[in-house]
This record gives structure tokens, sequence and C-alpha cells, in this order.
């Protein structure tokens, strides 16, 4: 397992570069509706999971500073062995 965390977003037809980083704040939508929205923190050796993301704000931090923000729309996010895969239709860095 990588000792560190690594956030990378995709969408239709783009990558953007890999970002290492010590945590990261993602806009969940805990039902198909979203009544149950909020967002959710991922550090490093997080477990493997799978999540819905609703429109909003995906916060990248490093030694306690941001060093990424993105608007992102609706998609997923999967954690795997210290890597955040996000993707979505749409995203504003």
């Amino acid at each position: 397992m990588k000792d560190i965390l690594t956030v990378k977003f995709f969408t239709v037809d783009r990558q953007i570069p890999a970002v290492e980083c010590d945590s990261v704040r993602i806009p969940v939508a805990d039902s198909s509706k979203g009544e149950f929205s909020g967002s959710y923190g991922i550090k490093k050796g997080h477990a493997r999971a799978v999540f819905a993301l609703k429109s909003g704000t995906v916060i990248v931090a490093k030694d306690g500073k941001t060093v990424l923000t993105a608007n992102i729309s609706d998609g997923f996010a999967i954690v795997e062995n210290n890597e955040i895969n996000i993707t979505v239709d749409r995203i504003e860095e």
C-alpha cells in the first residue's frame, strides 16, 4: 500500500493530473433524491469504498493547506489502496 494519498479526476474527455495529498473532502449524495447529502472526508488508510457524488466542491489538502479546490457535477468516487478516483461529467478547477 502506498504511503501517501493520491486523488485523480476523470471526465468524459480528460484526466486532470494526479494530486498527492493528506486528505480529500467530497460532496456525497446519500440517497437518490439527495435528502441526506453532505460531505465526507477521506484520509490515508481509508477502507475500500465507493461513493455517489452530488454537484459541489471537492477540497484537496496537504500539510493542513488547501492545494486544490474543484467544483464537480454528479458522479462517483472509488477509494482503494490510498488512491481516490473521482469520475464526473464536468469539473472546474
